[in-house]
């Protein structure tokens, strides 16, 4: 935090559809503020900055990193362009927080490890669901061994439709579905990446890795990966996770932000059950977190299943981590080993055979 403000002063790279949900974070906190905002869309820009009341804006990334008002950077822009601006964001001295994946390759992911490391500031990988609050509930459940010995976890996701003429915005996800910018997979990497970041929190990281993955044809031309099933092996244990992914034009998914996909989570454990019912929107009509155990079934109606909540927590824990000297999640290894679940997972699909996420590159 420079020339003496309290508040850490932050930028945005890039001012696209998820900056909606960023901004909620430093909308009233005292401790930061949303000091610029850069994206080479002007009219964009225009309006954002209209919106959030925000006077400086810039189209190159290169001049909001050169603003010596600027304290630290949100990197909230296509993926092939995540590595090459955190770097140059490191260098100018500014702390990094980086939507996920921190990058599409490992060889990227370690120069922005090594680039943090050099500048002595705060990288992270920001990733939408490992502060919403009925996963940090579960988590806790789970430490606290309030199922016993955790043995398994499912991982169910739905991509549908709103039920009100939703079509996929062309600009918002022309890119994702191009593999030089997108990295490839909007279902396995692009999305996945969620998943696979809370199945790694919950219970560690995967020996090994098998996947099937269908790629079909949809609007525009593009490629979709799914239909999707993916399962691994956790280390050093007899403990297993699975991932599957569906997607139909004929599911109405309701949804507060415009997208309308949702998950839940099955937590098994040697004494009970944990489920998480959703997250990204609203499918099912049930708490958003229920417990089994011993033969009764809790639920916490007490826990905010906003998923805009957990947005607002995670940009609270990383101006926190800035001013406390400590790292905020994910660190930079952290996200480097969610990019080899996601790459092991493809791997396995590729070549029909187990593969271990140090194989990926």
């Amino acid at each position: 935090m420079s020339g003496g403000s309290k508040k850490l002063r932050v930028g945005f790279i890039g001012a696209g559809a998820i900056t909606d949900l960023h901004y909620l974070g430093y909308r009233d906190y005292p401790k930061a503020e949303l000091h610029a905002i850069c994206d080479v869309d002007e009219t964009l820009l225009r309006r954002r900055a209209s919106e959030w009341q925000i006077g400086k804006t810039y189209t190159d990334y290169r001049q909001l990193l050169a603003d010596p008002e600027v304290d630290a950077v949100e990197v909230i822009t296509p993926h092939h362009l995540h590595a090459e601006m955190g770097i140059a964001a490191l260098e100018a001295g500014k702390h990094v927080s980086i939507q996920k994946p921190m990058a599409i390759t490992v060889a990227e992911c370690d120069a922005l490890i090594e680039a943090a490391r050099r500048a002595g500031k705060l990288m992270r990988v920001f990733e939408n669901f490992r502060f919403y609050p009925p996963l940090v509930k579960a988590k806790q459940l789970l430490d606290d061994g309030a199922v016993g010995e955790p043995l398994s976890i499912r991982i169910k996701c739905v991509q549908g439709v709103s039920g009100e003429d939703w079509e996929i915005p062309y600009r918002r996800w022309e890119w994702r579905f191009d593999p030089a910018r997108g990295g490839g997979g909007r279902v396995i990497l692009d999305y996945g990446y969620h998943l696979f970041s809370i199945a790694q929190w919950f219970m560690g990281a995967p020996e090994k890795v098998f996947a099937w993955i269908t790629h079909r044809p949809i609007q525009h031309g593009w490629m979709l990966d799914s239909p999707a099933v993916v399962i691994w092996k956790y280390k050093d244990a007899e403990k297993y996770g699975s991932y599957e992914a569906v997607t139909s034009d004929d599911m109405l998914v309701r949804t507060k932000y415009g997208r309308p996909e949702d998950e839940w989570i099955e937590l098994t454990g040697s004494r009970g059950f944990i489920w998480v019912n959703r997250c990204t929107s609203m499918l099912l009509d049930r708490p958003a977190v229920e417990m089994y155990r011993d033969g009764e079934t809790t639920a916490f109606p007490e826990v905010d299943s906003d998923w805009g909540a957990s947005f607002v927590a995670g940009v609270h824990d990383f101006v926190d981590a800035v001013a406390e000297g400590r790292q905020s999640e994910l660190s930079g290894e952290e996200g480097k080993a969610v990019l080899r679940f996601c790459r092991a997972a493809q791997l396995s699909a590729k070549e029909g055979r187990e593969v271990r996420p140090e194989e990926t590159a």
